[in-house]
């Protein structure tokens, strides 16, 4: 199968049975290729071709959307009765650019995007942030071509194994990095802790620590080490999130 860039876009048949065989595998039914057309072209593509009609990066917009109500929406159904909080930590563990590259690579996404020259050279088909930004405006089009119910589907049969793993994975997680996951959902700067104080003799010592979020003090927190003082805070920020 060929590897899909902006040279010899003139064979537009080609270009629509690669996109058609790539539909019939992943098991959709859209009624027509346009928009996955378009949410597979990369934005360096019109710099080289500008007579494409468009670049993906509204749709993935919308895909963004897409894919966090489709994740909430199964969490709310699979793993009731949790705070908003803790759904949101648990939909950013499935919900990121990790996971997303992830997907778009196990389904071989990368080999249907149409690239720019320079991007192509540059090894951008192999890129983590653009191949999850492909992903997110494929669902995109598929909810505008198929509809919620079929959008909702894909993203949960494809996404299938990160959503089994983030209820047990949540557990697992430090009361800091599930702050720092709280702020990655919501495209903030991470939390910054700093030791505001210590009090005590050097064998027993008790550390303060204040966490900032986005510029503002989120929460405060002690311990018998800084590392304790920063989980205590970070615990602080998120109950604090939690009451909103």
């Amino acid at each position: 199968m060929r590897r899909w860039s902006c040279v010899g876009m003139s064979d537009s048949a080609s270009r629509e049975a690669e996109l058609g065989a790539l539909v019939s595998r992943l098991g959709l039914s859209l009624s027509g290729l346009r928009l996955l057309d378009r949410a597979l072209t990369h934005a360096s593509a019109l710099g080289d071709f500008p007579e494409l009609a468009g670049n993906n990066e509204s749709l993935e917009f919308l895909g963004d959307a897409v894919l966090g109500l489709a994740v909430a929406q199964w969490l709310y159904e699979h793993v009731p009765d949790l705070s908003p909080g803790q759904y949101t930590q648990m939909r950013a563990r499935v919900v990121n650019r990790h996971s997303l590259a992830n997907s778009a690579e196990a389904i071989d996404l990368g080999r249907f995007v149409r690239l720019g020259r320079g991007e192509e050279s540059a090894g951008g088909r192999r890129r983590p942030a653009l191949l999850a930004d492909c992903f997110e405006a494929m669902v995109g089009a598929v909810f505008l071509e198929a509809g919620w119910p079929a959008a909702r589907d894909f993203v949960i049969r494809i996404l299938g194994n990160e959503l089994e793993a983030a209820p047990h994975t949540a557990k697992e997680w430090d009361y800091r990095s599930q702050l720092q996951i709280f702020c990655q959902s919501r495209q903030w700067p991470l939390p910054e802790f700093e030791v505001t104080s210590e009090s005590g003799p050097d064998h027993k010592k008790t550390f303060e620590v204040t966490v900032k979020v986005r510029g503002q003090v989120a929460g405060t927190g002690r311990g018998k080490t800084k590392k304790d003082a920063e989980q205590d805070a970070a615990k602080a920020a998120l109950d604090r999130e939690d009451q909103k």
